[in-house]
């Protein structure tokens, strides 16, 4: 029975596979189709298996797998050809595929860091004035140093980091003054009359029981501190008493007078 390639012309059977190619027509729009055609049936194809035939310096022709398959005649090689080719294709596929994923991870992380450096950027316009005065802080508060260190690490800091931050700051803006501006008051011995706000009570513990050490200021922002038995008010409350002058002292550089006896009127 005589083959259907050697009925159309092609070659002497048997045939064998040599081969495959691409060919590819580029549409000039970003999209491609099937360049070549099938010596057989006239179909365009894309891939091009090349079979020879028995002859002697026979020339070769191009068919596409489909047709081999339709002829229902084996063909020598073609099976191995195939089986290469599609492995080629799935690897070439595969590959395709990783680097595009790798490329888009890398998109997608310099996206990321653009738009965090963007952020840290706007952030830092936003607290322009903390930002200055955290990177020239040169004092000996720890929980500030770190806090410049993180700014340095990661360009911001967090809304409570930056709330602490400005609180640490306000504390120390408060001593500074105190330390330049409050004065002692009176004589020792001295009755007084004072308007204060309830900064800070410190609790202690003891063997005759709990002590209170209350830190307050008056008008004029000068430091009064009170230890004894009773709490004389809340802090940040503003209250107005009658005490005496028990001693006048210097804690962190800055003047104390310390009261006994207080008497709370209003």
């Amino acid at each position: 029975m005589t083959h259907p390639f050697e009925k159309a012309g092609l070659g002497k059977a048997p045939f064998s596979c040599t081969g495959v190619s691409e060919n590819v027509w580029d549409n000039g729009d970003g999209t491609t189709k099937a360049g070549g055609c099938c010596d057989y049936c006239g179909t365009g194809i894309r891939w091009e298996f090349w079979i020879k035939g028995s002859v002697a310096g026979a020339k070769q022709f191009k068919v596409g797998c489909d047709c081999v398959a339709k002829t229902g005649w084996g063909i020598e090689g073609f099976e191995k050809v195939r089986a290469d080719h599609t492995r080629a294709r799935r690897q070439a596929g595969a590959t395709k595929r990783r680097e595009a994923r790798k490329a888009q991870i890398e998109a997608e992380r310099a996206q990321r860091k653009a738009d965090r450096l963007e952020a840290t950027q706007a952030w830092r316009d936003a607290n322009s004035a903390i930002v200055a005065r955290l990177e020239a802080f040169e004092g000996n508060n720890q929980f500030l140093r770190d806090m410049a260190y993180n700014l340095a690490q990661w360009g911001n800091l967090s809304a409570r980091q930056l709330e602490a931050v400005e609180s640490c700051f306000a504390v120390i803006e408060r001593q500074e003054f105190a330390r330049a501006n409050s004065q002692h008051l009176g004589a020792v011995g001295d009755k007084l009359v004072l308007t204060i706000v309830i900064e800070r009570i410190i609790t202690l513990e003891g063997i005759y029981g709990r002590t209170y050490i209350t830190v307050a200021r008056d008008e004029q922002g000068n430091a009064i501190t009170y230890k004894g038995g009773i709490i004389i008010g809340n802090k940040g409350e503003t209250i107005t008493l009658k005490a005496t002058v028990k001693d006048h002292t210097i804690y962190n550089e800055v003047r104390q007078t310390v009261i006994q006896r207080p008497k709370v009127l209003a």
